[in-house]
């Protein structure tokens, strides 16, 4: 399959808003890019490095629909012995960098787009051509992931390190899952209410890290007062929930669950009014939905196990958010 974003590729002018149209194009499509990650097999990375592409890349890669999700450019897969195929197409995306306004004038000739400049230094957006290992001749196959950590396991992590900050996490019959930014808390219904355990999880994780992260005492994207439903405001702070979710369930294997993609219609024509107001927003959200990542990642490598006493007839699979001692590595 040859992936190839034919709107922007090797043109010039604004790669921001031409990138933003891609993914406007794809949501009023009916399927938000972002989702199309959860069943990749994995973050896209780069094949020689191993590295992970971050923020608005993730987005820009989601696009292409391919299902293995190494990538090389040309070069590298030429080192690495390897060959593109004749006739295929690479897919671009793109990187900041600090660099002389000299620079920063013949990076904007070839395609580049400068953001910003001060004295001497200017701050350019570079575009950079990768190719999906399933156009690359010579490339193993994608290799077997193994882990000895389970997704349950790294989920209860992620909780256990958002609870040391004094994220407040309540069980109940009847609950809808929610975040509570005035209380500090997430609550959610039992598991025996979800299809699956993968549902309950997918959605506990949204709303704990998705939500919850975003709070003043961690990393201040909301106030302590939350914006009216069906504002602007309110559809960032849940496209920004939705793109944590997307990235954290393609890092540990997680699949969307039918109770967030049924909650989440509703919120896909706000988001879409968002993005075709601004086209820097879709940037915005997918770094800080990567500094969220970063940041409940490192809170569950820094958990330390903990067990409390637990009621008797407590539900199995909630008191496991409260008791289990599991450490996990992601």
């Amino acid at each position: 399959m040859a992936a190839v974003l034919d709107v922007w590729e090797n043109s010039m002018g604004d790669i921001r808003q031409q990138i933003t149209d891609q993914i406007i194009v794809a949501m009023e499509a009916g399927t938000p890019p972002w989702r199309k990650s959860w069943s990749s097999g994995g973050l896209h990375c780069n094949a020689s490095s191993g590295a992970s592409y971050k923020g608005i890349n993730q987005l820009i890669l989601g696009l292409t629909g391919q299902t293995d999700p190494r990538w090389l450019t040309y070069k590298q897969a030429e080192y690495m012995g390897m060959q593109v195929r004749k006739g295929e197409h690479g897919t671009q995306i793109v990187k900041m960098v600090e660099v002389s306004r000299r620079e920063a004038a013949r990076d904007s000739e070839a395609g580049g787009e400068v953001l910003a400049e001060d004295g001497t230094k200017a701050l350019v957006m570079r575009v950079y051509t990768v190719f999906n290992a399933s156009q690359i001749d010579g490339m193993a196959s994608m290799p077997v992931r193994e882990c000895d950590v389970t997704c349950a396991d790294a989920v209860e992590q992620i909780i256990f390190g958002l609870q040391r900050t004094g994220l407040k996490v309540n069980f109940g019959q009847g609950f809808q899952p929610c975040y509570i930014p005035r209380t500090d808390e997430v609550r959610c219904p039992p598991a025996s209410e979800f299809e699956s355990l993968e549902d309950f999880h997918a959605t506990l994780l949204h709303e704990a890290a998705g939500h919850g992260s975003q709070a003043m005492k961690r990393l201040a994207f909301m106030s302590f007062e939350p914006p009216c439903f069906g504002s602007a405001d309110y559809a960032r702070l849940e496209l920004l929930a939705e793109l944590v979710s997307a990235q954290l369930g393609a890092e540990l294997g997680l699949p969307m669950g039918p109770s967030l993609i049924e909650s989440h219609a509703s919120y896909l024509s706000s988001w879409l009014q968002v993005l075709k107001g601004d086209k820097n927003e879709i940037f915005r959200a997918a770094a800080n939905a990567q500094k969220i990542c970063d940041y409940v990642s490192q809170l569950a490598l820094d958990a330390q196990p903990f067990v409390i006493n637990c009621v008797a007839d407590a539900p199995k699979t909630e008191m496991l958010f409260m008791a289990q001692a599991t450490r996990m590595a992601m």
